[in-house]
Order: structure tokens, then C-alpha cells, then sequence
């Protein structure tokens, strides 16, 4: 469990970021007015999350079973996580909502997030 939390804290510090800004008032954060910027954020947001989870499940020794199909489990993982917040943005706030072109793009940012891992840390 050790060498789990040695190598996945910054994903897990990640998803707490995410979630913090994705229920954060939308009303608290600045004016942009860059169209899809929206749309980038999530994006951005699973890309790395996809990335680090990789990274930490690569390097972690105590779950041997995330090694095999790794990839489709982080996938399964960033996409859930991604679902769970989207249904929370709807359910404890008033300014967010439930959208789901934001899944559709955090689902993309995980699928790219972890072919590039693949490249680049195997």
C-alpha cells in the first residue's frame, strides 16, 4: 500500500483539483471569453489525469492486478470519476450542471492522455 501511495499522490491530489474546480461557483471564477474554453479545460484536465494515473500505477508494487489491461482500466477509472463529477455539479451546486459534452470530452482527454503515456513512459 506504501509504494501505491509513494507513486499515485500527485493523481489523486489532480482529481481533487478537478473536483474542487468543477464545483467551485462558476460565478467566483473570472470572465473568458474564449469560445470552447470550456471544453479545453476538461480536456486539459483528463489529459493529465490520464497521465499521472498511468505513471502511478506503472511505478506502484502493491496492486499487481492494475498492471495487466492497465489502459482500459484507467480509462474506466477517468471516465467514472469524470461521470461522478459531472452528477455532482447538477446535484451540489446551483451554477454547474450536468453536461454531458463535458463527459464526452473528458472521456477523450483520458483516451489521449493514455495513448500518450503509453508512448512516452513505457
Amino acid at each position: 500500500m506504501q509504494s501505491f501511495i509513494k507513486y499515485n499522490w500527485p493523481s489523486i491530489l489532480w482529481a481533487a483539483f478537478i473536483l474542487y474546480a468543477c464545483l467551485t461557483s462558476s460565478g467566483s471564477l473570472p470572465r473568458v471569453t474564449i469560445p470552447h474554453l470550456d471544453k479545453l479545460v476538461h480536456f486539459t484536465f483528463y489529459v493529465v489525469l490520464a497521465g499521472l494515473l498511468f505513471w502511478g500505477w506503472q511505478k506502484q508494487s502493491a496492486f499487481v492486478w492494475l498492471h495487466k489491461n492497465m489502459v482500459l482500466k484507467i480509462l474506466i477509472v477517468a471516465c467514472t470519476y469524470g461521470l461522478l463529477v459531472e452528477v455532482m455539479q447538477e446535484v451540489f451546486t446551483t451554477t454547474r450542471h450536468f453536461d454531458m459534452l463535458d463527459e464526452l470530452t473528458n472521456a477523450t482527454g483520458a483516451v489521449v492522455g493514455s495513448l500518450i503515456s503509453v508512448k512516452l513512459l513505457k
